[in-house]
């Protein structure tokens, strides 16, 4: 088996979820809505699922 290599970068987690906010702040994959009282929200459903076990169960 051929060694691996592994790159490390501790602001991995910090850039990803800039990015996952912009793409909120700007609907940009949003694939449903919310709604409450009576004003849609765009979201993501890979991250409702993501956050929520009771997303993840339906």
């Amino acid at each position: 088996m051929a060694e691996g290599s592994a790159v490390s970068d501790p602001q991995h987690a910090a850039r990803l979820l800039r990015a996952l906010s912009s793409f909120r702040e700007e609907s940009r994959f949003c694939d449903a809505h919310l709604v409450l009282d009576g004003e849609e929200i765009p979201v993501q459903k890979n991250i409702l699922a993501a956050a929520s076990p009771y997303i993840r169960s339906g």
